[in-house]
């Protein structure tokens, strides 16, 4: 069993902004350049170059992008599991967000993750999760190498919100985006009624269940047009938009581009998910 498993990876321009959310996997973040805020739990973080984030499994975090006319976010993204305990407890003692003595090497071994990843050749997952281990281990090791004061009781990590299992809604969801999700179907699920769940994923995400469905779809639909050559009509389909012409209408609404007008423009970022066939989203 390997220690450490990626599930995705990426080095990419963020230009959309998404809400408080929580996955049941650990997700590591390296700002490279531009603006904006990490919301952790309750706490903002104005985003400066050479920042790493750490976010640990049902840790609430959302990433907002700068000013419109802002320098663009570029981002180091992993998203992985750790199967080994100890290094699970240490990784969540590591802090929300940190700057690294040399932010050098960290760029070089995502580097070395994404060109492995890009030409797949034999054994390349055990190669690159041996060098995710490594980074993992050389950052517990700065960060908790030194003795420091005794650690304040931490808050609890958020998973409910006003009694309804939130993690429980998203991993739905995850699941599920790709076909029709109903108010009903959540509501269900939640155990409250629609107007009550409406009200719930206002306050937690700041819209409705729907629009943030819809947010999910199209961010999946942003990594197919840039990591395959799917044809547009197949991606609608397979993010779960009912119809090619409301998908490309929703595109161009929230992108102000069409759906191959943003292939072509976003061809360098680079994006790898190694979930099998019918894996969680990681959105």
């Amino acid at each position: 069993m390997n220690e450490c498993s990626i599930l995705w990876c990426g080095k990419y321009h963020q230009n959309w902004e998404n809400e408080l959310h929580c996955h049941n996997y650990f997700q590591m973040v390296g700002i490279l350049s531009g603006s904006g805020t990490v919301y952790v739990d309750d706490q903002p973080y104005e985003i400066e170059k050479e920042q790493v984030f750490l976010l640990c499994p049902q840790q609430l975090h959302a990433i907002h992008c700068g000013e419109k006319n802002a320098a663009p976010l570029k981002m180091l993204d992993v998203k992985f599991t750790v199967a080994d305990p100890a290094l699970f407890e240490d990784l969540v003692r590591v802090g929300d967000m940190f700057h690294l003595q040399d932010f050098g090497w960290f760029v070089r071994f995502f580097d070395k993750i994404i060109a492995e990843s890009a030409q797949q050749r034999p054994y390349y997952y055990s190669i690159i999760s041996g060098y995710l281990l490594e980074m993992l281990v050389r950052i517990v090791r700065e960060r908790l190498g030194q003795p420091a004061a005794a650690p304040e009781e931490e808050a609890p990590r958020v998973a409910t919100f006003k009694g309804v299992d939130v993690a429980a809604l998203m991993q739905y969801i995850d699941f599920n985006y790709s076909r029709i999700i109903s108010l009903e179907d959540l509501s269900t699920l939640a155990g409250v009624n629609k107007t009550t769940l409406i009200s719930i994923f206002k306050e937690v995400y700041g819209t409705t269940p729907i629009r943030y469905i819809n947010r999910i779809r199209l961010r999946k639909a942003k990594e197919l047009l840039v990591n395959t050559d799917t044809s547009v009509s197949e991606i609608a389909d397979l993010v779960g938009f009912q119809s090619i012409h409301y998908f490309s209408r929703f595109f161009k609404a929230k992108e102000n581009c069409t759906p191959m007008e943003y292939r072509m423009r976003n061809g360098q970022s680079r994006y790898f998910n190694f979930q099998r066939q019918g894996g969680s989203s990681l959105w």
